[in-house]
């Protein structure tokens, strides 16, 4: 809808998206609804619908309010002296935006989970603000890479503290996230592959393994139609069975959602795993983890939809997947990692950073077919090694 012409109905409208952002924020956008939102700005429901066609109206402005928030920002900034100031000063202001519209950023990371579109509107003009700032210090299709991979360790960042902790971002965050971006995440020598080596081709499910059957239908019903949207009679469906079947191995639809988050989570670790059995290095480990999400994202296209909904079906499934993979990996890298192998030591904020980046990247890489300039080696090494003119 166009916004209103009068100073009062722009008020208005500004007082709607105020409430519906903290409404969001305390209940879920699933879980709110237009009464929700008019009962908390003080207005008939009537109201609503003269500045929002629906709901999902709303939460793109809100969206969309956050991003030209984040995008002015990082241009504004001044122009850094070197790469690792650049990218210091965009941490900072992204953090600063972030924590000050966090029912924004919260109503944003539940809805991006059904909307592609949005999520690509939110994260396309952020990511080309970011490039632009680092494009003095390399060529255009590097600096593109490595906004998406700075922009990656400052998502997570904000939603590890932020979001699921509740406390500020630690004060070393906004520098650990700059030093890899501009110096890459080693000195070490990048390994190189050939496109053959890239690992074990997908394990069919074999006919008899009923539950597994039933957990790859549950899998791509739930990520094509949403929770909330999937049927037990479609899984069902999906993977050849009766209706009945269903309950003999879940309880309920949550239950079987809480299932396909840790097949998920265990087709993650077992390829990255499997990928870098006989790596000579903990820097070629994680090379090798990169192409071992990408790989995985290609499998499990649903998977990053799946995710997002879950952590706001049952806050506890976000820290069965993302915690329990937070602290595996923090604690293989404090325990595998020699001094000089990457460019920061805080094993914890490198794991979360890492994770970050195999986000964003895949995300932009596999599921939107970005980066299509580089292949996946060169992708990575400039990721790896920084920038450099």
């Amino acid at each position: 809808m166009p916004k209103p012409a009068t100073p009062k109905g722009a008020r208005t409208r500004e007082r709607l998206l105020e409430a519906s952002g903290a409404v969001f924020a305390r209940k879920g956008c699933a879980a709110s609804g237009v009464a929700d939102i008019c009962a908390a700005a003080g207005l008939a429901v009537g109201g609503f619908y003269r500045y929002f066609a629906s709901k999902d109206e709303i939460i793109k402005a809100l969206a969309g309010e956050l991003r030209d928030e984040l995008v002015r920002a990082v241009s504004a900034l001044p122009a850094g002296r070197d790469a690792e100031r650049e990218a210091l000063a965009v941490a900072g202001a992204f953090f600063s935006v972030v924590g000050e519209r966090m029912d924004a950023f919260k109503a944003l990371r539940e809805a991006e989970a059904g909307d592609e579109a949005l999520t690509r509107d939110f994260y396309g003009p952020l990511a080309g603000a970011v490039a632009g700032r680092l494009a003095a210090f390399t060529d255009g299709k590097k600096a593109e890479a490595h906004a998406w991979a700075l922009l990656g360790s400052l998502y997570f960042y904000a939603v590890k503290y932020l979001v699921w902790d509740g406390k500020k971002i630690p004060s070393a965050a906004a520098a650990a996230a700059a030093r890899l971006c501009a110096r890459g995440l080693s000195k070490k020598t990048f390994p190189w592959w050939e496109p053959a080596q890239a690992g074990p081709s997908r394990q069919r499910i074999t006919p008899g393994d009923t539950q597994g059957l039933m957990l790859a239908a549950a899998e791509e019903v739930f990520g094509r139609c949403g929770y909330h949207g999937a049927k037990v009679s479609e899984i069902t469906r999906k993977a050849g069975f009766a209706a009945g079947t269903f309950y003999l191995f879940f309880k309920s639809k949550e239950e079987a959602l809480e299932k396909v988050v840790l097949r998920l989570r265990e087709a993650l670790v077992g390829r990255a795993v499997a990928y870098s059995a006989g790596c000579g290095s903990r820097v070629e480990t994680e090379a090798m983890a990169f192409r071992a999400l990408f790989d995985f994202i290609r499998e499990h296209p649903y998977g990053y939809r799946i995710m997002r909904e879950a952590e706001f079906v049952d806050r506890s499934l976000a820290d069965a997947y993302y915690g329990y993979i937070l602290r595996g990996y923090a604690e293989q890298l404090k325990k595998t990692s020699k001094p000089g192998d990457f460019s920061i030591d805080d094993h914890g904020l490198l794991a979360l950073s890492l994770m970050g980046m195999g986000h964003m990247l895949g995300m932009k890489r596999v599921l939107w077919g970005g980066f299509r300039s580089m292949d996946e080696n060169e992708l990575l090494r400039a990721v790896f090694e920084g920038i450099k003119k």
